[in-house]
């Protein structure tokens, strides 16, 4: 096995971080960039000064091609293999960069976006579970949540490099230049991935355990036979034979997606849909990705300085959403994203109040203080970890059976809504003005009971103890504790409890 420097241990995590990261950091940038070219003379000028649906449509058909791309991981995820499909999405997004580049028309831009967004939605279905499955149970939150600050720092770097452009007398500078950039991130993650290994649970239902054997040993940096390895290949083992036995055998069909009792399936399926649902229902892409306009055409702010404005806030994403990677691992899922929800709904609020003073009655000061409370709206939503919780949660709270299609149902719901949101958000803005942002005031206040009753606590738990926790109840507020298992009748046992091997074979037996 080729393992860059042959290293082991955390060095070897770091090496996944690190690649996972890139990947993300390139999410984040293609995110990101158009925002700040839609508005400019370059894109104007090449493509006739599109219309608000039009320019609309142009942003939004991204997220089909992401949502697509989800729905191809669903269908191929478990056969590709994790890096396979990391490779192929990126592969495919390189083919949409020189698409999007050499776009003279918009029909052209448009089949761009779109083959740009398959190979994304590939990638973001499939980066945070090999990320989670390669990643000890104890700093999961960590890891990913390092991804997520590499989308802002993506935003960021299209933001500021979109301005650097903008004042180029060449509208093909101005533009082709933020798009082409996206290759180099591609390509960084491509090259990283060679000397990087397959994930071993991967490994392990695809029977090769042997090479799922070395792999956790690298992982770990230990000997094969250490009590540590043996004890983790022994867990997945126990997992896919438990899986295994279920009715339909190891074999995944149609009706296996519906499943209630103690496996709990469907429930799990929704799970992970609705928190990557609700993170786009939050608002937040309606502010990143039409930042530049809204402060255009809402505030009547200059163009330059929408921009500098906008450069700002992805800073802000920047700087906050590093606290989640401090902290996630011991505040847990739960509470962040219910505090996070509450403060979102009263930004929301606050910069409808704000807007309205503005734009209505002509108070500078309130536009102002709009501009602040969008600033604090993202600085609370990237400080909650609602960047990378919903990444995070799908991977965390699904059976091996099913992870890989449960990743990717949940992103091509993040996809689909995003879509929604970034396709309403001009419309909304022209046709309701101040009004449109209480729309996600209200959704953000629905979204703190509906995690409190619906969504237990991941933290501290390895993937197999997660697996056997929703065979143990179906009330999410019973299980709120880091580390903690909900025992046979009900009670919550004490943090760490699942930890050796013989809760390991008790709560795998529950299965049976």
């Amino acid at each position: 096995m080729f393992i860059w420097g042959n290293a082991r241990g955390a060095a070897l995590r770091v090496l996944i971080s690190i690649a996972s990261s890139s990947a993300f950091l390139l999410f984040g940038y293609d995110q990101g960039v158009f925002a700040g070219l839609i508005g400019g003379d370059g894109f104007k000028d090449t493509f006739n000064n599109p219309d608000t649906t039009t320019i609309g449509t142009v942003t939004a058909i991204y997220e089909i091609g992401c949502f697509f791309g989800a729905i191809f991981s669903f269908w191929a995820g478990n056969r590709l293999g994790r890096k396979n499909s990391i490779w192929l999405g990126l592969f495919i997004m390189m083919v949409g960069t020189v698409l999007q580049t050499s776009a003279y028309s918009l029909g052209h831009m448009i089949v761009g976006r779109i083959v740009t967004g398959v190979g994304n939605g590939i990638n973001t279905s499939t980066v945070p579970m090999y990320q989670a499955e390669t990643t000890k149970a104890r700093s999961r939150g960590r890891m990913i949540s390092i991804e997520g600050w590499f989308i802002t720092i993506g935003i960021v770097i299209s933001y500021w490099i979109t301005y650097a452009t903008s004042k180029h007398s060449n509208p093909d500078i101005q533009f082709r230049t933020p798009i082409v950039l996206q290759a180099v991130f591609g390509l960084v993650t491509m090259v990283m991935l060679i000397g990087l290994p397959e994930s071993p649970r991967f490994l392990m239902a695809k029977d090769r355990r042997e090479e799922a054997l070395e792999v956790l040993a690298y992982l770990d940096d230990e000997p094969i036979d250490s009590p540590n390895v043996q004890r983790q290949f022994k867990a997945i083992s126990d997992a896919l034979a438990s899986e295994a036995n279920s009715a339909s055998g190891g074999k995944i069909q149609f009706k296996d997606y519906f499943a209630g009792g103690k496996k709990q399936t469907f429930r799990r399926l929704c799970l992970a849909y609705g928190i990557q649902m609700m993170q786009q229902l939050t608002g937040i892409n309606a502010v990143i990705f039409y930042s530049a306009y809204l402060l255009q055409n809402v505030l009547n702010i200059e163009r330059e300085l929408s921009l500098i404005i906008g450069g700002c806030t992805g800073l802000t994403f920047f700087v906050f959403t590093f606290i989640p990677i401090l902290f996630i691992d011991s505040w847990g899922r739960r509470k962040p994203l219910i505090y996070g929800a509450a403060g979102q709904s009263l930004c929301m609020m606050f910069i409808a109040v704000l807007v309205k003073l503005s734009a209505v009655d002509g108070n500078d000061a309130a536009g102002v203080a709009a501009v602040i409370f969008v600033i604090i709206y993202i600085a609370t939503y990237s400080g909650f970890a609602w960047v990378a919780t919903p990444w995070l949660y799908p991977t965390e709270i699904s059976e091996l059976k099913f992870r890989s299609q449960a990743t990717a149902l949940a992103t091509s719901a993040n996809w689909l809504w995003n879509f929604v949101v970034v396709k309403i958000t001009p419309l909304g803005v022209e046709s309701l003005g101040w009004k449109f942002f209480l729309i996600w005031m209200c959704f953000n206040g629905v979204f703190v009971p509906i995690i409190y009753f619906l969504y237990p606590e991941t933290a501290g738990k390895t993937l197999e103890e997660l697996d056997s926790l929703f065979y143990t109840t179906t009330k999410a507020w019973q299980i709120t504790e880091k580390g903690s298992r909900v025992g046979m009748e009900g009670e919550a046992a004490g943090p760490g409890s699942v930890t050796d091997e013989e809760d390991v074979k008790e709560n795998i037996q529950m299965r049976e």
